[in-house]
């Protein structure tokens, strides 16, 4: 079982290093110094919209992103601990959230060309919508308005 928690400026450095972990292989591939990531992640930290993953009798092991706009959802910052990858929890937890999310127009979020997330994504139904050299922006679209 797993709760998602509001994080706060208190687990910014947790949070930067999980991202680090997760995302390293993707920094590497795309030449991205380790020092400008920081930097952004420092720059960009928005804690209100930063939930924890929490599961029972182990404690933290990720983080997602969620900012709600009028009829999307943008999804950012889905991290899992590398320890806990594999497992099904990822895939329990961002099942619930785009559940959570279905009367939205679209969810949306991007991850890196090449990154081995997007068949995980697309397991959803997410498809590309967008693209640039290094960050692709994938979509599912919820349902139409007439």
């Amino acid at each position: 079982m797993f709760m998602l928690s509001q994080s706060s400026y208190s687990d910014k450095a947790y949070l930067a290093q999980l991202r680090m972990n997760v995302l390293k292989a993707d920094f590497d591939r795309h030449q991205l110094p380790y020092e400008r990531v920081s930097k952004r992640f420092e720059e960009n930290f928005q804690p209100e919209h930063i939930y924890l993953i929490n599961v029972d009798e182990v404690g933290t092991i990720g983080c997602i992103g969620i900012v709600e706009h009028k009829d999307l959802v943008e999804l950012k910052n889905f991290y899992i601990e590398p320890s806990f990858q594999g497992n099904g929890v990822g895939r329990t937890v961002f099942q619930h959230v785009v559940e959570q999310y279905k009367e939205k127009r679209e969810i949306s979020l991007k991850i890196f060309k090449g990154s081995r997330a997007k068949t995980f994504y697309e397991s959803f139904g997410f498809t590309v919508k967008e693209q640039n050299e290094r960050v692709e922006t994938m979509s599912l679209n919820q349902r139409v308005h007439t």
